[in-house]
């Protein structure tokens, strides 16, 4: 896994280039994935981040059931048509899930690292992270719909259903971790197939500011990254109040 630290938009743009070129010369046609964050944690669902009220792999299949039963008008209207929707839905409404975020949009996970919370959480951190995976076609998992999402033996990419408008706003895809793996914590970041594969991308908390303004101007804000109310209210209060 390679580290580098970046300052500005136009240096992290010029690491992809220059890192796409790599990959094309080895004959690596895949688009690059993209994960923001504000914090340092390691790559790992949430689900293999918590402390479980009883085994594992059971309260997983327990807190989807009850995601499925408790309100059925809330999620009918997504109309999700199997495990792996209804895990897609779950995990953009913050149900711990065996699924972690990427996107193709490498714009978008730059916003995500600048920061919603930036004030609180970035005084307890010296950098925001953007990890880069240099995907390979191997990697990821086609026809989903054949597949039961519980029965996958190691991580895999997959591409959701649009069944949520932000996805499509985020080039929204996922990661989703093996069962054995999320036993045993494994963090992709540590995995021999992915780990050669990442690039972590350090972003000291001093430039955030700048950058995500530098992003605003490129038409990247909270409202194009969530188009509903509640982006339209958090970009208002951004673009308007110190």
């Amino acid at each position: 896994m390679r580290e580098e630290t970046i300052h500005s938009i136009e240096e992290y743009l010029k690491l992809i280039k220059t890192s796409k070129a790599d990959n094309l010369l080895k004959g690596n046609l895949s688009d690059f994935l993209f994960r923001g964050q504000t914090l340092d944690y390691p790559l790992i669902p949430k689900l293999g981040r918590l402390t479980p009220k009883g085994e594992l792999l059971k309260v997983e299949k327990t807190i989807l059931e009850e995601f499925k039963r408790t309100n059925q008008l809330l999620i009918d209207q997504h109309r999700p048509l199997d495990n792996w929707d209804y895990l897609t839905l779950g995990q953009h409404f913050g149900l711990p899930t065996r699924l972690l975020d990427w996107s193709k949009n490498a714009l978008t996970a730059l916003w995500f690292a600048s920061g919603a919370n930036m004030i609180e959480e970035q005084a307890l951190e010296e950098y925001s992270i953007v990890w880069i995976l240099m995907a390979v076609e191997e990697d990821y998992l086609h026809h989903i719909d054949t597949i039961d999402p519980f029965a996958i033996r190691s991580t895999k990419i997959i591409q959701p259903r649009i069944i949520k408008q932000r996805i499509n706003n985020q080039s929204g895809v996922f990661s989703i971790a093996s069962s054995s793996e999320i036993l045993n914590r494994k963090m992709l970041n540590e995995n021999d197939s992915f780990s050669k594969k990442l690039i972590k991308v350090k972003i000291p908390k001093e430039k955030l500011q700048e950058i995500r303004h530098d992003l605003n101007t490129l038409g990247v804000n909270a409202f194009t990254i969530f188009p509903e109310l509640e982006g339209l209210c958090a970009y208002l209060h951004w673009r308007y109040f110190n």
